[in-house]
């Protein structure tokens, strides 16, 4: 058996094979290709040459296969099959995938968005999970290398093949307990804490990758003010839980306290040495742009945020 250059077969011939196998006419093959009898004829042609096989001969009701056509019929039909499935784009049934997406962010992230969108993609992809991966300095060469579909991040810059989408404005907010003294000391600022106030007691920071200093400290700073950092965590859940049980003050982004507040019980101040609003990003990776499964929960993520916004 002489083998055959794939480069040299024309996936037309084929096409135009399998139609004749289908009809068993040259006529009904052209009219079902949209081509013209003299076409399908010179193809057959070609095909008798490419397989050393006459394929389709006359008989009585028009063309019948030879017996090497006829042991071609199926897995002609297959090949087909696999390469119409292969060139179109694929589809994505949130229903049926049982996909696990993988998000890398802080718990700042999680708590800001995560329960603007748990319920509907419990509800709308049963069998599918989400995945927090831990921030970590590598999470931008994880989104590189496909090991997670999503990171959460302000809009500091970051290099690389990455798509981005703003999800919200964030702004800070302090937190203490709602019997901590300096609340009486306030002589009706409102919820404004003076600055002399919030430099008078002792803080907890947030610090995800450790570090001295923050966008606080360096608005407090230009007013010539500095606080006491009596506690570092890597953690906004691990800080306001400690603010209720203590005299420290706690400064976070308001869509994180906002989820932690009520169930802690702590107050809920803006903190004098105000800092610019910054943005809050959703980024993935070029490859998967046009990924059906991750449009999807792009879609569902930016659907909660706005849905959420007034709660958030």
């Amino acid at each position: 058996m002489r083998s055959m250059d794939l480069a040299k077969v024309d996936l037309n011939l084929l096409v135009v094979l399998h139609a004749l196998l289908e009809t068993g006419s040259v006529t009904r093959a052209a009219e079902r290709l949209g081509s013209s009898q003299p076409a399908i004829s010179r193809a057959l042609a070609k095909l008798r040459r490419l397989f050393g096989d006459r394929l389709m001969v006359k008989a009585a009701s028009g063309m019948m296969p030879t017996l090497r056509a006829e042991a071609m019929r199926e897995p002609l039909a297959t090949l087909l099959g696999g390469v119409e499935t292969f060139l179109h784009k694929p589809k994505f049934d949130p229903s049926a995938t049982d996909r696990v997406f993988r998000i890398a962010t802080t718990d700042y992230g999680a708590l800001a968005i995560l329960p603007n969108v748990a319920a509907r993609f419990a509800r709308e992809a049963p069998n599918a999970a989400i995945e927090i991966v831990s921030f970590s300095r590598d999470v931008f060469r994880m989104l590189a290398d496909g090991q997670v579909d999503f990171v959460l991040y302000a809009d500091n810059p970051v290099a690389g093949s990455f798509r981005a989408r703003e999800l919200f404005r964030e702004s800070f907010v302090t937190l203490v307990r709602q019997d901590h003294p300096l609340l009486k000391e306030m002589r009706g600022a409102k919820d404004v804490l003076p600055i002399k106030l919030f430099t008078s007691w002792p803080h907890i920071v947030v610090s995800i990758f450790g570090g001295q200093g923050g966008p606080i400290d360096t608005a407090l700073a230009e007013r010539g003010y500095k606080r006491h950092v009596a506690l570092r965590v890597p953690y906004f859940a691990t800080a306001a839980v400690i603010t209720a049980a203590s005299d420290y003050l706690v400064t976070m982004p308001s869509r994180a306290a906002r989820q932690l507040a009520p169930r802690l019980g702590l107050a809920m101040l803006k903190p004098p040495a105000q800092v610019t609003p910054y943005g809050y990003r959703l980024l993935w990776h070029e490859r998967s742009h046009d990924d059906p499964g991750a449009i999807w929960l792009r879609r569902l993520v930016i659907d909660g945020v706005k849905s959420g916004g007034a709660r958030a």
